[in-house]
């Protein structure tokens, strides 16, 4: 926007307004053209304006003329323009003197030119400025709404807002830290703007903030959904945005707030997704929870996992902890306090876990299991949450030592090396739960055959199957290596 200067006004009004002897035009920017003849003149000006006068109450005396041009330069107007003919025929050297001393920029207007000229010019550069700043904001609105449409909405959002400002511009989460950033170069300015975002508490969806960020102001506006802030646009640029670049501003907040809605509806869809696959698994339906996972953009459940429960103040707030903790969580919300999740066997710390727990709701408490057979999710699971009602607040149980994993080994091998009459009275053993009458019955043996070969299997196996977790397991792990559809060899 090319906002009038002294200097284009002397440029567009050529010999109409001219620099006194020994002076020279500055590039100030002229905010009005103000006519005065008052030796107070300041209580009328605001600064950076030109003012005028034809020196009709100028003092003789260089001691008044000194006062008035001091009170001049203390308004701050962009330069004195005085006028011939009226009075003085060429200007005062007492002003001259005093404009100098004062580092006052003096102009003059010749007798044949009115003062009505100057203002008619400055008023047209003003016309075809404030044009040219309209049209530069609404191509501004336009850029923004294309770059809303982009592939990437929201890197394309903060390219075009930080080169139309000639600045930066920043996208941060609801926690106030850095999601996004153009240009890349910005380094330590992110530090102070997010501890000043964490400090000012910008929480109001009608609420913004003003400071300084190194050589830039910067103005935070949060991004809201409803009247839910969402995160927060950080725009900065070298001087206080005026009305105009506040409004395309706005509209950018306005814009990445939409992206924001629409990143949460695919997001709420995944999430959903998720919670399909994770309940598939927990029935036992472990093929279809991959079929599922292999269909979206979900992980596929592994052989080998993990079971977390945990309970506190908000279940939706445990959940966003424990997807940061492991982003390939799989979570399940029981209600409105807990939450379930199934985890891949090679999972993050649990202390790590435990800490970023206690700084979300230092009440939560969590069971966790050690690697098990995925096809066992369900039942270990139960098992956890059962256990979790006896967990105090704040408190933390597991995972147990390998127990899951060593059922899963240990069918693993006899499976590949059991004699297929092993195989096949362990089974029927294990269906109708340690009932040898029923067992022997329906494969066809006697009772002390049965106990025989039962107990050679369990020896094979290397498992303490009279524990009701480690049968029910193990079952669970026969099963999803197909050994549960033979009944009799």
């Amino acid at each position: 926007m090319a906002v009038p200067t002294v200097a284009s006004l002397c440029s567009a009004l050529g010999h109409h307004l001219v620099p006194a002897a020994g002076f020279e035009v500055p590039r100030t920017e002229v905010s009005a053209v103000h006519i005065s003849e008052l030796l107070e003149p300041e209580a009328y000006l605001s600064g950076g304006e030109l003012l005028l006068t034809t020196g009709l109450a100028l003092p003789d005396d260089a001691a008044g003329v000194a006062t008035y041009v001091d009170r001049v330069r203390a308004a701050q107007v962009s330069a004195l323009v005085l006028g011939l003919g009226p009075v003085h025929q060429t200007p005062p050297e007492v002003l001259v003197e005093a404009c100098r001393a004062a580092g006052l920029p003096l102009l003059l207007v010749p007798p044949a030119t009115p003062f009505l000229t100057v203002s008619r010019a400055y008023w047209t550069a003003q016309s075809r400025s404030t044009e040219e700043r309209l049209n530069d904001v609404v191509s501004a609105h336009r850029a923004l709404v294309e770059a809303a449409v982009a592939p990437d909405p929201a890197a394309s959002v903060l390219s075009r807002l930080a080169r139309w400002l000639d600045g930066w511009a920043v996208l941060l989460d609801a926690a106030g830290s850095v999601d996004l950033v153009h240009p890349l170069s910005l380094g330590e300015e992110l530090g102070v703007l997010e501890a000043e975002v964490a400090r000012l508490d910008v929480v109001g969806v009608h609420s913004s903030a003003s400071f300084p960020v190194g050589d830039h102001v910067a103005a935070v506006f949060p991004l809201a959904v409803g009247n839910r802030v969402v995160g927060y646009l950080a725009a900065g640029s070298r001087r206080q945005l005026d009305a105009a670049q506040r409004r395309v501003v706005l509209t950018a907040a306005a814009l990445l707030s939409l992206d924001a809605v629409r990143r949460q509806q695919v997001e709420s869809a995944r999430a959903a997704t998720r919670r399909c696959v994770a309940v598939l698994v927990d029935l036992g339906l472990v093929d279809a929870a991959r079929r599922l996972a292999a269909e979206s953009d979900c992980p596929a459940p592994a052989r080998e996992a993990a079971v977390l429960v945990v309970r506190g103040r908000d279940s939706e707030v445990l959940a966003q902890t424990v997807e940061r903790w492991c982003p390939g969580a799989l979570g399940v919300a029981v209600d409105r306090t807990t939450a379930w999740f199934l985890l891949p066997h090679d999972h993050g710390s649990a202390d790590d876990l435990r800490r970023r727990l206690d700084a979300a709701d230092p009440t939560a408490a969590l069971t966790l299991s050690g690697p098990v057979a995925v096809e066992t999710a369900g039942a270990v699971r139960v098992r956890l949450q059962r256990d979790l009602a006896d967990v105090a607040a704040g408190g933390s149980v597991g995972p147990a030592p390998g127990v899951h994993l060593r059922v899963t080994r240990a069918v693993d091998g006899f499976v590949a090396s059991a004699s297929p009459e092993l195989r096949a009275a362990l089974v029927a053993w294990l269906r109708h739960r340690g009932q040898w009458e029923a067992a022997s019955s329906a494969l066809g043996l006697h009772r002390n055959t049965l106990r025989y070969r039962v107990a050679r299997a369990t020896e094979a196996l290397g498992l303490d199957l009279d524990d009701p977790d480690v049968a029910a397991e193990t079952w669970l792990a026969l099963r999803a290596r197909g050994e549960t559809t033979v009944s009799a060899y």
